[in-house]
């Protein structure tokens, strides 16, 4: 446990009340998901909190208005998970709204009284490692740290466990975040049907309450997703079942004594709402694991049958199907590069891959390999561009073609220029498959059009450069649900748009980086209009970074850490 402890991220009940505030009103914690660059929401923020301050939230109301009862409030947006039906919702919250929260949270009495709640909720042999990390100073991308955490909470301390436990359990909680009962955050927070239990109610669960309400339409259920703030609340309430679980697990333990027998020694890690449970004796962790399928059941909870199982093989259950199937195939993907002698069967493999893994690390790793494979060949013809170019374009490359007089393709592929076709396929074939992967892994969306947008960007014939940048958006965008692909595809066609003067691209986001009149992204009509009148829109875009944009898609380069894991 020490080894563990030692590894563990500093998190946020570390924080006085000021800094806890100072963390969430980041950019960076306001939005939990990846965008490209050139958005920032610190100036939004800053903007908010220095305008409402400690203005009571009814005071700020614009008279007989309400955000419970208008649409447009948070800017949604939608992720097509597969291509079809599987649709995840994700917010930019409200910035007022999201300030309110954050307020309430962080105010000195209610952050006290919250780590206090934590303190109870921590509780042996039951981890949660999911409350917020502080990041490091300079982190190599979003949310590098936490995934780290993760890594080395998850990951690392399962396999540790396989020491000590001949058994592993494995769940989640299906749809967790759309089935929180609001009124388990009075339960929480006067501990209700725990031997701490108190009476009355709280004024902080009644607040946390209205303003979740208010962000969803007036929909008293569930909590949104998208920010760190959002998170933590849901930690309180899942903090709450650990606490419940201890003392439900404390009184089975209690009957195995009355009984002459002792309760067999347990571990449990959760990771919001994905449980492992360790025990050597199979009956008890069964027993455990109806205990906690009572404990949700009474949080309005229900595990998903179809990731829970009894493991007896903790070591590779502990690790992600995904990366154990890229680790099974590395002499297909090794150091030197790969075994597949074309760029079509390479991504051929990642799609089939994708299919059986979708919208894991290891996808994410795979493109960028074949991203890095195509940025050095490129760099080769472009080193030898006047070399026997008009006899490579002579050349024809199918899928397997290789050009005569050469013992492998890649020994030629030095000497030979050809910008419209690289080994195993033409460009637009190519990025075809490469659209295809991101049309059915949204969360890789950026990583298939970094490919896509490099092989465009090679092409001399500027019609054909155009028309597949035109199949490739359409093939993206005419699908339900596209948003979080318009943000990416924007990115790959700045550089074209800046200079035809269009853009068509919807989503008000996008519309801002085009530099067309601003839209408010936020219905604020239900705040007095003092407040939100200059709500600066315009320093979302960094004009600066824009300016460094490139027909080539660019991102702080993940690959490690999705070794590790992907959230």
């Amino acid at each position: 446990m020490l080894t563990y402890m030692s590894k563990a991220a500093r998190n946020i009940l570390s924080l006085n009340h000021d800094e806890a505030i100072d963390f969430f009103m980041k950019s960076e914690q306001y939005h939990g998901f990846e965008l490209p660059e050139y958005f920032s929401f610190d100036e939004v923020l800053k903007y908010v909190r220095e305008k409402v301050r400690t203005i009571p939230y009814e005071e700020c109301l614009k008279k007989g208005v309400s955000p419970d009862s208008l649409s447009d409030v948070n800017l949604d947006i939608l992720l097509n998970k597969d291509g079809r039906y599987a649709v995840r919702p994700i917010i930019l919250a409200n910035p007022f709204l999201y300030y309110f929260l954050v307020r309430e949270v962080c105010c000195e009495s209610n952050w006290q009284v919250i780590k206090d709640l934590f303190e109870k909720f921590n509780v042996p042999h039951i981890t949660s490692c999911a409350i917020p990390v502080i990041p490091n100073e300079k982190e190599p991308f979003h949310k590098a740290t936490t995934i780290n955490n993760w890594w080395n909470s998850m990951e690392q301390r399962s396999i540790e466990l396989s020491l000590e436990y001949r058994y592993m359990f494995v769940t989640d909680i299906t749809n967790c975040y759309g089935s929180v009962n609001p009124q388990t955050f009075d339960w929480a927070f006067t501990l209700k049907g725990t031997s701490f239990e108190t009476e009355g109610e709280s004024t902080i669960a009644k607040n946390i309450q209205k303003y979740l309400c208010a962000f969803q339409q007036g929909r008293n259920i569930g909590i949104p997703q998208g920010s760190s703030i959002f998170d933590f609340v849901g930690e309180i309430v899942l903090g709450y079942s650990d606490l419940l679980l201890h003392e439900a697990l404390q009184a089975k333990a209690k009957k195995y004594e009355e009984q002459g027998k002792t309760f067999p020694p347990y571990e449990i890690i959760r990771y919001r709402d994905d449980y492992r449970i360790f025990c050597s004796n199979r009956e008890a962790l069964e027993d455990i694991s109806y205990i906690l399928q009572q404990v949700l059941g009474r949080l309005n909870f229900r595990m998903n049958s179809q990731k829970t199982k009894i493991s007896d093989s903790i070591v590779t259950d502990a690790v992600k199907s995904d990366k154990l199937a890229y680790i099974y195939n590395t002499p297909i993907f090794n150091k030197k590069g790969v075994d597949f002698d074309s760029y079509e069967k390479h991504l051929l493999f990642i799609l089939m891959f994708a299919r059986q893994y979708p919208d894991s690390g290891s996808v994410k790793i795979m493109l960028s390999d074949i991203d890095k494979r195509i940025e050095e060949h490129l760099q080769s013809l472009e080193e030898n561009n006047n070399s026997k170019a008009e006899h490579w374009e002579s050349v024809d490359l199918g899928e397997d073609a290789i050009p005569s007089k050469s013992k492998s393709i890649f020994s030629e592929l030095k000497a030979y220029n050809r910008t419209k076709y690289i080994p195993g396929g033409s460009i637009r074939a190519l990025s075809a498959i490469c659209t295809q992967i991101a049309l059915e892994n949204v969360g890789c969306v950026h990583y298939a059009l970094r490919v896509i947008s490099r092989m465009i960007d090679s092409l001399k014939d500027m019609k054909e450069k155009q028309s597949i940048i035109n199949l490739v958006y359409h093939k993206l965008c005419n699908q339900p649900n596209s948003d979080y692909n318009q943000l990416w595809l924007q990115n790959m066609t700045y550089t074209q748009d800046k200079n035809t003067g269009t853009s068509p691209y919807s989503l008000r986001l996008c519309q801002l980086v085009a530099g067309k009149e601003i839209l408010p992204l936020w219905n604020n009509q239900w705040l007095n209009s003092e407040l939100a009148e200059n709500l600066p829109y315009d320093s979302i875009v960094n004009k600066e970074i824009l300016k460094k944009v490139t027909p080539v898609i660019m991102f702080r380069e993940t690959r490690m850490y999705n070794e590790i894991i992907d959230l």
